[in-house]
């Protein structure tokens, strides 16, 4: 019977020529293993040790039924299968993936057994042979002691609650001022979180980290490994498992995001208690060693893995010029949460307008998003490109509220929202007789004065007014 340790073991079995692979995962332990992939490609599966040996035990259970299979046919081991396994999910997956599953077996008694020739579709099928391979896999079963001792003593009523609370990975999409941020702080704990901002030059080596410069105890210049946010949540999130963490990430899709993630990428499948689904190798022995100088040898392994406890949460606005395209296979391994412009939760304050009979009239912040918002949707401009409910802040509606309209909101619409000629959707076509071509123009017609949005926007504005500065009734009302 073989003594190698099961991730050896597994790689052993792997070794073994055949067009269906078989890999060693991690914490469960498991086996995940492929069919042949002739068809549609490669399809791959997963069962843990202990439904495996549950499995073998079925079959010495009932060897003679299984001893006259040992070439492999495919209905009749699929009717062994189905009616001899008593693991509903190895089962349910002996139906549509037999060859797979006898593949596996067969590939766990070859290598159990230390057999040196090995077939594909003819199996070392002996009383002897599995119980030699279920000894084996009995003596590779986890110690759940020794696993929670590992883990920091964590009581298993906590464990529990990480795991039906497990961390994701979430952007949180909209308009521009429809609160992403404001909605994220909401949710964690800052005390527990690593908050960091993509721009068009972050970097792999930003984010992730890498060998840089340092200043030593003695004066003089060494090297050391400096480590990104990505880096230091995981090391937060290993060394307090008992403990939910969140990595923020301001502003996503301004940088090449699988670019800046780069091999980090494949962590962001996760299993269903939010751990990475495919840990990776740390190919820098430099991050290898601090990782496991900060965690005391967490990764001794070399794999690396993003942890149930950390989640992924980032802002996106997709109407914002310098943004770049998410591509498809990275957008798919996130969930997203879109937020709705809410008037009722704009912004508190009031807008002094200029409008063409020479008065000035105050509308409430969030009446006038509301008119814009109606203005462009109607010409079809897209939602992602609107005014947010609090696009402008309280603290902007409090003091220097004009220059806030003039050089702010009026800036966005001009150059972002209407650019190509569309700005006669909300401003109007000309201003003082002469023809509003410029932003300049806007600007400083605005300081004047002087009306500048369209008629249509003007009478709306209008309707909604909370004050007239220049009648008896607006006087009195102030």
């Amino acid at each position: 019977m073989s003594k190698t340790r099961i991730d050896v073991f597994t790689n052993n079995c792997a070794a073994l020529v055949s067009e269906m692979s078989v890999e060693y995962k991690a914490v469960a332990p498991s086996f995940e293993f492929s069919n042949t992939g002739r068809r549609k490609g490669k399809k791959y599966f997963s069962i843990t040790v202990l439904q495996l040996k549950s499995t073998l035990e079925d079959i010495l259970n009932n060897f003679e039924y299984f001893e006259a299979q040992i070439a492999y046919v495919e209905t009749p081991w699929r009717n062994l299968f189905s009616k001899y396994v008593t693991d509903e999910v190895v089962n349910a997956l002996s139906t549509v993936q037999t060859l797979p599953l006898y593949t596996l077996i067969n590939k766990v008694l070859t290598v159990a057994n230390d057999i040196s020739s090995y077939h594909d579709k003819t199996m070392p099928l002996t009383q002897e042979n599995l119980e030699n391979a279920i000894n084996y896999l009995e003596s590779q079963l986890p110690n759940d002691d020794l696993y929670l001792d590992s883990l920091g003593r964590i009581h298993i009523k906590e464990i529990s609650s990480l795991t039906l609370n497990g961390a994701k990975n979430i952007i949180y999409y909209g308009a521009p001022g429809t609160g992403k941020s404001y909605s994220i702080s909401q949710e964690i704990s800052e005390s527990h979180s690593i908050r960091t901002v993509f721009h068009p030059d972050t970097q792999y080596s930003d984010f992730v980290g890498c060998l840089k410069p340092l200043m030593q105890d003695n004066g003089n210049v060494g090297y050391g490994f400096r480590a990104g946010p990505f880096t230091e949540a995981v090391i937060k999130a290993v060394n307090q498992p008992d403990q939910m963490f969140s990595l923020v990430i301001e502003e996503i899709n301004r940088a090449a995001a699988a670019a800046v993630f780069g091999e980090v990428f494949q962590l962001l499948d996760r299993n269903f208690d939010g751990s990475s689904s495919y840990p990776i190798n740390i190919s820098d022995p430099d991050m290898l060693g601090y990782l496991n100088s900060k965690t005391n040898n967490a990764f001794v392994d070399g794999k690396l893995k993003i942890p149930s406890n950390l989640s992924l949460l980032a802002t996106m606005n997709s109407s914002d010029q310098a943004v770049m395209p998410l591509d498809t296979a990275f957008k798919r391994r996130w969930e997203f949460k879109y937020l709705p412009i809410d008037y009722s939760k704009a912004s508190k304050g009031v807008l002094n307008i200029p409008i063409s009979n020479g008065k000035n009239i105050h509308v409430a912040w969030a009446d006038f998003a509301r008119i814009i918002n109606d203005q462009l949707a109607d010409q079809r401009i897209p939602e992602d490109r609107l005014l947010g409910h609090r696009f402008i802040s309280d603290i902007e509606l409090t003091k220097n509220v004009d220059d806030v309209l003039k050089g702010k909101l009026f800036m966005y619409l001009w150059d972002d929202v209407l650019r190509h000629g569309r700005q006669g959707i909300i401003f109007k076509d000309t201003l003082e007789s002469s023809p509003l071509s410029t932003f300049g123009q806007l600007a400083s017609a605005f300081e004047r004065g002087v009306a500048v949005f369209n008629y249509a926007v003007e009478t709306e504005l209008e309707n909604c007014k909370i004050t007239d500065d220049n009648s008896e009734e607006g006087n009195a009302n102030d």
